[in-house]
């Protein structure tokens, strides 16, 4: 009967860790670098990290003949298509929005109509039910607002106050400068308080 060496069994053991490392635990760049390696289930761990984040940043530009699941899909496919061209001096996550928002845009470009947007981007609230009762009726009062917006304005402020991205990250994902970030920012806030204002004293 022959026996393994040791060495073998070391090498064994080894390549072993290397196939079960736990994925959810890893580096976005370390699991599109084990992507480019041949590991599929790498690049679905990215996908499950962001896909409910592309989501709300498409949902803007989401329509009845596209829906937000076929732009997500289709934002992970170019994703998945471009991963080679992926610098790792970068954020994958800031990479992977740009990718996102350029779609898009370009499907702004070929269907012009009213863009509707996430509702979901208030906070849990908290207190006794009647202050529940006027946190809701002002969350729907903020979502009203958000709907009436471009996505040029509500886009930003969905990456700054729902995402917390910095003026940076957000420069990069929409492709503008820093300044440019900045001033939809500050022209989105004063559109918001606008729409609030006119509605709060309609109402």
């Amino acid at each position: 009967m022959e026996y393994t060496s040791t060495v073998a069994l070391g090498g064994w053991r080894a390549r072993l860790k290397g196939l079960s490392a736990r994925r959810d635990r890893m580096a976005d760049n370390d699991l599109v670098a084990r992507t480019l390696a041949g590991d599929v289930r790498a690049y679905e761990e990215l996908v499950r990290r962001y896909e409910r984040l592309v989501g709300r940043v498409l949902y803007s530009y989401a329509r009845r003949e596209i829906s937000v699941e076929d732009l997500v899909q289709e934002t992970f496919l170019r994703a998945y298509d471009r991963l080679s061209t992926f610098n790792p001096e970068y954020r994958f996550k800031t990479w992977l929005l740009a990718i996102a928002n350029n779609l898009g845009v370009d499907t702004l470009r070929r269907r012009r109509e009213v863009i509707e947007f996430n509702p979901e981007i208030h906070a849990e609230y908290s207190g006794g039910p009647d202050a529940q009762v006027l946190e809701v009726e002002r969350a729907r009062g903020v979502q009203e607002a958000i709907k009436s917006l471009p996505e040029t304005y509500s886009v930003p402020l969905i990456l700054r106050y729902n995402e917390e991205m910095s003026y940076a990250e957000i420069s990069e994902v929409l492709d503008l400068t820093v300044p440019a970030v900045k001033s939809r920012l500050f022209r989105a806030r004063n559109m918001l308080a606008e729409r609030i204002g006119d509605k709060d004293a309609a109402g």
